[in-house]
């Protein structure tokens, strides 16, 4: 499972945990709210036409892979 931490002041990092805890940091968010879809993503969690085209809690690169994998 996907989880986010903060990681530093102002930056959220994605990541998971191996069974034998180490972590695997996957991506970094400068918002919590940013940091949280990417989790829900990652999770299996379905991504709305609406949130991919709202320029909202994704980044343009998030954005265009999103747009790839909807096809």
């Amino acid at each position: 499972m996907y989880v986010y931490l903060n990681s530093e002041p102002g930056l959220w990092t994605v990541g998971h945990y191996a069974p034998d805890g180490q972590w695997h940091p996957e991506s970094d968010h400068g918002t919590t709210d940013a940091a949280a879809a990417r989790c829900h993503y990652l999770n299996g969690g379905r991504v709305e036409a609406s949130e991919i085209t709202a320029g909202g809690a994704f980044s343009p690169s998030e954005e265009a892979a999103m747009h790839r994998a909807a096809r």
